[in-house]
């Protein structure tokens, strides 16, 4: 299994305002938009990214799944599946200090087909998935922030 994970801060923005933000399926296009090589809509929430890597390019699917607020923080869960690759997305809000600024997290779970991740993740994968999820939280960012009182 392999884990990414990425944090932006934003700042005049309550965390129940981000919540409900990330929990319109419509609003993913612009977090995913500009983060990959390229996208296709497949439905409302549901996307497919290229990923250009070596060894091979590769798709990724991209599948917003549910909001959860059993926790005591906040979440946003998004299916991601492709060739040899299975995981979880999940968008994680906190409420910073002062109580206006929300910190959020983009939090990844792969699991791959035994050693094909292993290696694809060596060879490029790797470092082009932490740039298209850190480009992704980056977008969250741009787009949240526009929420500000």
């Amino acid at each position: 299994m392999s884990v990414y994970t990425t944090d932006v801060l934003i700042e005049g923005v309550r965390r129940d305002d981000v919540l409900a933000w990330l929990s319109d399926p419509r609003n993913h296009r612009v977090i995913v938009e500009g983060a990959w090589d390229g996208l296709k809509e497949t439905g409302t929430g549901c996307y497919e990214l290229d990923v250009k890597s070596k060894p091979r390019p590769r798709v990724l699917s991209y599948t917003f799944d549910r909001v959860d607020e059993e926790h005591g923080g906040r979440r946003v869960h998004v299916a991601l599946a492709g060739r040899h690759i299975n995981g979880k997305l999940h968008y994680s809000l906190r409420t910073m200090k002062p109580s206006t600024n929300t910190l959020l997290t983009i939090h990844v779970d792969l699991d791959g087909n035994g050693y094909v991740l292993l290696v694809a993740e060596k060879l490029g994968l790797r470092e082009r998935l932490e740039r298209g999820f850190k480009a992704m939280a980056e977008n969250a960012h741009r787009e949240v922030s526009k929420l500000k009182p």
